[in-house]
């Protein structure tokens, strides 16, 4: 299995291992890709682009899945939907942890889509 996407710019060519990635957020015609220990990078294309790629590449722990139209969430890292609080947490299970403030209406879609597809 792949572990790494390479990505080429004019500058510079960079390798990213997507099983360490937490989120992806659209930014503009860049996205920022947010690893779990907080390093985050921007890439030079858009996150439909980028959502596609990653459909097509298979990761060894990494499954994301899209919320709302900026969002890719690894739900390798996820661990708690509070719709109160209007908020994802990602986390590895050490110490690092990642908060996402989202939208309600985003948010119930989303814990609709985890509690249909990861029954237990």
């Amino acid at each position: 299995m792949k572990t790494k996407l390479l990505f080429n710019s004019r500058d510079e060519l960079v390798a990213i291992d997507f099983n360490n990635v937490a989120v992806v957020q659209a930014d503009g015609n860049y996205t920022k890709v947010v690893f779990i220990n907080k390093h985050a990078i921007n890439l030079s294309m858009g996150i439909n682009k980028l959502a596609d790629m990653l459909k097509q590449a298979k990761f060894d722990n990494a499954f994301f899945v899209k919320i709302g139209r900026s969002l890719l969430v690894n739900q390798a890292f996820l661990q708690r939907i509070d719709l109160q609080k209007q908020q994802i947490t990602l986390s590895d299970d050490n110490s690092s942890i990642i908060r996402l403030n989202v939208s309600k209406q985003v948010l119930k879609a989303y814990k609709s889509f985890v509690a249909e597809h990861y029954r237990i």
